[in-house]
């Protein structure tokens, strides 16, 4: 993290100069409705517990900061806590995200924190009265230093229709706090959450444990992004017996930027009851890549007696094992697409149903930089946009993976976009070679390359700012060039293949009137 201290007393000195309102664990009792509205900047300081009886409502675009140093000198960091009985109702817009960041996030400087900067401040924990697989069906919430001792930390119960409130269009970034071991604070942890709970529109940015975290329940969770977290993008445990649906996630190339894609665990209880099965639908889990320094970028991890289903789905670029069974299980892998890993692809025994396609899944963009390269849409005749297998709940989808060939909706509220992840790289608009408005991309010559430089030519219809953009076959995007201004008619220019592999490429050129696309073969 950059000089903590020195930005925590520039931000101090900043914060003095506008309206701040503090929240403290006394600022909430139990019965108590409080409102953070929009126009305020709000700080949490120290652990603040929603307590039985009392609703929190958050009014769309609330910034929620939170104390590095809580000023009450005991508690070591500072989190958000709705406890069993208590309502959280934030409701956020797409152009109006509610955002959950530390005490050092300046959001009008992107560059202040990076997806590698965490362990800022703790999280937001959701503890309901759904059915958990514990023993007495009931347990404390990990991360909180008080325990059992604070009875607010409980969480677990009879009713799987429980209703802990509504999370939309919530972007809770930076967190992460480890208070001990094997005692982490995750992104957003939903503890015996019942599925009369709506989560819609939610990401975790830069945690350093978990993204999500399921212990039991029942809630299903809907449009989620996870990216660069220290541990697994989704961990679920305690037997979850809800859904999700439409499930982004990016892990980091670097060391400490993502364990498993999703960790999946049954029932904690000796009598191993209850043993639900949660499932999975419309995942794009993207993994560090080859040559990533992160060698625990996993796909999925199924543990002990867990059982899961996993529906059309796509797995790409993991480095290690992409399904890993401790046990065989009866879970379901089905419609699933699953392409350039490095590793095994399985580990132990397959699931009852193992149904995957290796192939391509032609993304539009693959990247985990912030090179605006990242565009998990399918292309125009992807694989994914149909074949995918029939399911019971959701949203019924022809397409698989969490985007369409049209719609990416993680864009406008998310970090990831903020921080220049996101690019418009779909290529449904753009043409192959020769576009109606007559701009033309000529096949390279020669092609395949045999050396170091490829001739590239192309045609302007009219004169226009230019730009050559070359991506790999899993959409990683290996050179982009501004060509300036360009006249209209014939140019030429020479690229500089000398550090590509061998292998097919995919050349876009951009202009003021439209793009068109060529492929580029390299073998030396």
């Amino acid at each position: 993290m950059k000089n903590v201290l020195l930005t925590l007393f520039w931000l101090l000195l900043i914060q003095a100069s506008f309206a701040q309102v503090v929240v403290s664990d006394a600022t909430i009792n139990a019965g108590d409705t409080y409102t953070m509205s929009t126009g305020t900047e709000y700080m949490l300081d120290g652990f603040v517990y929603v307590e039985e009886g009392a609703t929190l409502v958050i009014e769309p675009g609330v910034v929620v900061k939170a104390a590095v140093f809580p000023s009450n000198g005991i508690d070591p960091t500072s989190a958000l806590i709705i406890s069993k009985g208590a309502k959280i109702l934030a409701e956020g817009t797409a152009d109006a995200p509610i955002i959950f960041t530390s005490q050092l996030d300046d959001l009008t400087m992107v560059t202040e924190l990076s997806a590698a900067d965490n362990n800022t401040w703790g999280g937001l924990i959701i503890l309901g009265n759904s059915i958990v697989g514990e023993d007495g069906g009931t347990d404390v919430v990990e991360g909180l230093p008080s325990g059992a001792d604070d009875q607010r930390n409980i969480y677990g119960g009879t009713d799987m229709a429980d209703n802990s409130g509504i999370l939309k269009y919530v972007s809770i970034r930076h967190g992460g706090a480890d208070i001990g071991a094997d005692n982490e604070i995750n992104g957003l942890t939903l503890a015996g959450v019942g599925n009369g709970t709506l989560i819609d529109y939610i990401e975790i940015f830069a945690n350093q444990d978990d993204g999500i975290e399921f212990f039991g329940g029942s809630v299903n969770v809907t449009h989620a992004v996870v990216g660069f977290v220290g541990d697994d993008s989704y961990d679920m445990d305690e037997s979850w017996s809800g859904y999700i649906q439409f499930a982004l996630s990016v892990q980091g190339s670097a060391n400490g930027l993502g364990d498993n894609a999703i960790e999946y665990d049954g029932s904690e209880d000796t009598n191993k009851d209850p043993n639900e099965t949660g499932r999975i639908y419309n995942g794009t889990f993207i993994g560090a890549g080859a040559g990533a320094e992160n060698a625990k970028s996993n796909g999925l991890l199924l543990k002990k007696d867990g059982k899961v289903q996993i529906w059309n789905s796509i797995f790409l670029n993991q480095v290690g094992p992409v399904f890993r069974y401790d046990l065989p299980g009866e879970s379901a892998i089905a419609g699933n697409i699953v392409f350039g890993y490095q590793g095994e692809l399985v580990v132990g025994t397959p699931s009852a149903i193992f149904d995957i396609v290796e192939e391509d899944p032609a993304l539009s963009g693959v990247s985990n930089m912030p090179d605006n390269s990242l565009d998990p849409r399918p292309q125009a005749g992807s694989i994914a946009l149909e074949g995918a297998a029939s399911t019971s709940e959701g949203v019924s989808t022809a397409y698989r993976g969490a985007f369409d060939g049209t719609t990416n909706w993680a864009l406008g509220w998310t970090a990831m976009d903020a921080h220049g992840y996101f690019g418009n790289l779909v290529t449904s608009t753009i043409d192959f070679g020769v576009s109606t408005s007559g701009l033309v991309l000529h096949v390279p010559s020669p092609n395949p390359v045999p050396a170091e430089f490829a001739n590239i030519t192309f045609e302007l219809p009219e004169s226009s700012d230019v730009q050559l953009s070359v991506y790999d076959i899993t959409g990683q995007l290996k050179t982009q060039l501004a060509l300036g201004k360009q006249s209209s008619g014939f140019h030429q220019y020479s690229l500089n293949v000398g550090n590509y592999g061998n292998g097919t490429y995919i050349m876009v050129l951009g202009t003021a009137q439209g793009g068109v696309s060529q492929k580029l073969v390299v073998s030396k």
